[in-house]
């Protein structure tokens, strides 16, 4: 699975095309044998997981160009196992991206960089049908974008599965309710010690930290950085203060 997907979005040159069917595909970078594909998939609850969304990649000179470039997110080291009701969920989710960069800017100049990853973890469960294969029940996504006024900002979302799946398993299809799912806005700094990734702006000579530029900066917690094998559950990261758990998107902290 993919430590992370990154993608430059341009809805300068986006088109709205009807959605055909996902036809996932090897990626020719990689080993065949190092990548999850279609039989992990077979005869559970498990969706095959976008982690960059088909529709921010919709764009290009010409519409051929558009189908090209969404079909390209269907390479299965784009994909990630995500509960059916969880990856489905459009409330929530899937519009994290929808608020953000459909709702909140001007649709025709507007251009963003998204970066979205599993949080891997040792504690993280595995389906009895493949022991040997764990599967990652945190997601995060980090947009960088800029305001009307020009201003750089960044923001983080972290996305729990864990409840859906303790609730429902994966074997059989269920309704789930709303309050399963658990969204929360935090500082970048937090998907950092997560993930041991670092995220940076500016040119390569002179990078600056996107922390600089998180609207949550003030809820920085001086946490310590995560312990090699630990698991992030038995840290009770998701009761500190700076995961602020969303009820509706609109309760998101966005630049003013």
């Amino acid at each position: 699975m993919a430590l992370y997907s990154a993608a430059n979005v341009d809805f300068g040159g986006r088109y709205d095309m009807r959605r055909p069917p996902d036809v996932w595909r090897l990626d020719p970078r990689i080993a065949a044998d190092a990548q999850l594909t279609s039989f992990y998939y077979a005869n559970n609850q498990f969706d095959r997981g976008h982690l960059t969304r088909r529709e921010d990649m919709e764009y290009g000179a010409t519409r051929m160009q558009a189908l090209v470039s969404a079909a390209d997110t269907c390479h299965w080291t784009n994909c990630t196992p995500q509960h059916a009701q969880f990856n489905q969920n459009k409330q929530l989710w899937q519009g994290i991206e929808r608020h953000l960069l459909e709702g909140a800017v001007e649709l025709q100049s507007f251009r963003a960089q998204v970066i979205t990853g599993p949080i891997f973890d040792a504690g993280d469960p595995s389906w009895s049908k493949y022991p040997e294969i764990q599967y990652p029940v945190k997601f995060w996504k980090v947009v960088a974008a800029l305001t009307d006024a020009g201003r750089l900002f960044a923001t983080a979302n972290i996305l729990d599965q864990s409840a859906v799946i303790e609730k429902l398993g994966i074997e059989k299809a269920r309704e789930v309710p709303f309050g399963v799912f658990k969204t929360f806005q935090v500082p970048i700094s937090e998907v950092e010690r997560l993930t041991q990734l670092t995220f940076n702006g500016g040119p390569l000579k002179k990078p600056f930290s996107l922390t600089t530029v998180d609207p949550l900066a003030s809820a920085i917690l001086n946490m310590p950085k995560k312990p090699g094998g630990r698991s992030t559950r038995a840290l009770g990261v998701d009761s500190s203060p700076a995961w602020r758990q969303l009820d509706a998107l609109e309760s998101m902290t966005v630049p003013s």
